[in-house]
């Protein structure tokens, strides 16, 4: 599996749903990442912009990261785009 593959398409299931586990897939597309302390830290993030294109937001620095940097950071909020597949009842 490789690195992209764990953060694309991720099975999350709601007790309470009616419809099937597979309707429902869920891909990262942002992580909030903080250093320092309860007083006093700084927030980065991780933004994705295409399948495999990641950008590092830290202040007014936007550089291009990999796929590696996000996996390794310790999120302290992750997005996600909830992506519905389309089937008949």
């Amino acid at each position: 599996m490789s690195s992209s593959e764990q953060i694309e398409n991720v099975n999350i299931q709601t007790p309470s749903s009616s419809c099937p586990v597979n309707d429902y897939r869920y891909s990262l597309f942002a992580v909030v990442n903080h250093s320092g302390t309860l007083e006093v830290g700084h927030y980065t993030c991780f933004v994705r912009q295409k399948k495999d294109q990641w950008f590092k937001c830290d202040d007014a620095w936007i550089t291009k990261a990999t796929v590696e940097e996000v996996l390794m950071s310790e999120g302290y909020l992750l997005f996600y785009h909830k992506q519905v597949l389309e089937y008949e009842y």
